[in-house]
């Protein structure tokens, strides 16, 4: 008797899952169909030369093959004014029916808290579909200016390249000549970092903030050769290969301003990741989380990104929404202290 009602019971928990088994089967079915021979254009905020430039091309070689449908990706940049550009393209003018995706700034919802009347769209609105890789950065100074350390830079003056005042580097450095005494000359208007490093090996510019990965994947031999110096890193932690290079947070001279420069580099764990649109159907968002979430674990992926020298510590959609949210959420009193700071 028992038997038989574990059996029954079997069967309804089976007829049960069929409509759910059906309903995902025929989203499957709707995605594939519509991504089938289709291109998907993936905009990367930033230029070629750096590392939003190399990870959008790794994830664009990728992510189609984990679509259902399996759909052609190109990269486009759309690079200008710290990567508001783009993210203003991809919130009020790209298409958004799932066919056009981005990887857009670390630093969209910090820069949006930051210049809220200026820039226009809500980070919230975003569809964050994941991240390859968290963000850290160091503070490269060109060999030739001689500066080795901050108290070096407080004597002689470092011209750093910025894309634009909502780059985390501007908002860094505004921090840094205020709490540091540093004598830095802010320059904006540099589109991407392969431009800033060209800058620097002119002389037109002494200095950036950028990405650490970048620099190793992109310059290596600028580390073997000592071109740079690296005087400090950005991000809430060391990066685990620069542990004896000071974090910009421990230049704060109190605890308003460690608050302040927590808030600077919340765009840390938000990283490089892919977006979609605000208006992008739910169901071809879905498809687009669960493709990035397979692409990252993926052999082939990994392969590549090992060989290309970058790195991948994934995070999901859901979890960079989070940092996202957070970052919004932060008081207003501190963000107008921020502004001061950085001349907005």
């Amino acid at each position: 008797m028992i038997q038989r009602l574990s059996k029954l019971a079997a069967t309804a928990a089976l007829i049960a899952a069929l409509p759910m088994a059906t309903t995902t089967a025929q989203a499957q079915s709707s995605v594939a169909k519509f991504y089938k021979g289709k291109t998907i254009t993936l905009v990367v905020a930033f230029g070629a030369g750096g590392m939003y430039g190399l990870n959008g091309r790794i994830m664009g070689k990728h992510l189609g093959r984990h679509l259902p449908g399996k759909p052609n990706v190109i990269v486009q940049h759309k690079s200008g004014a710290g990567g508001s550009k783009a993210a203003s393209y991809m919130y009020a003018a790209s298409p958004k029916d799932g066919s056009y995706i981005s990887l857009l700034s670390k630093d969209i919802a910090v820069a949006k808290v930051m210049r809220p009347k200026k820039l226009k769209y809500d980070a919230a609105k975003f569809n964050y579909l994941g991240r390859m890789m968290p963000y850290s950065a160091v503070f490269m100074v060109w060999h030739k200016l001689g500066v080795k350390s901050v108290a070096d830079a407080k004597r002689t003056q470092v011209i750093v390249a910025n894309s634009g005042k909502a780059s985390h580097s501007y908002i860094e450095a505004a921090a840094l000549r205020e709490w540091t005494g540093m004598k830095l000359k802010l320059v904006r208007g540099y589109k991407g970092a392969a431009n800033m490093y060209k800058a620097m090996e002119s002389g037109e510019a002494h200095a950036r903030i950028g990405a650490w990965f970048s620099l190793k994947a992109t310059k290596p031999q600028w580390l073997s050769q000592k071109k740079v110096h690296l005087i400090l890193q950005t991000g809430l932690e060391k990066a685990p290969d620069l542990p004896n290079v000071p974090l910009l947070v421990d230049f704060a001279r109190n605890a308003e301003e460690r608050k302040m420069a927590e808030l600077m580099e919340l765009g840390s764990p938000v990283g490089w990741g892919l977006t979609a649109p605000p208006g992008t159907p739910k169901i071809r968002v879905q498809a687009l989380r669960t493709a990035f979430n397979k692409m990252v674990k993926s052999r082939a992926f990994l392969a590549e990104a090992k060989a290309r020298k970058t790195m991948v510590r994934p995070a999901t959609g859901q979890q960079v929404q989070g940092y996202v949210n957070r970052t919004l959420k932060v008081s207003p009193k501190l963000v107008a202290k921020i502004r001061k700071l950085a001349g907005f």
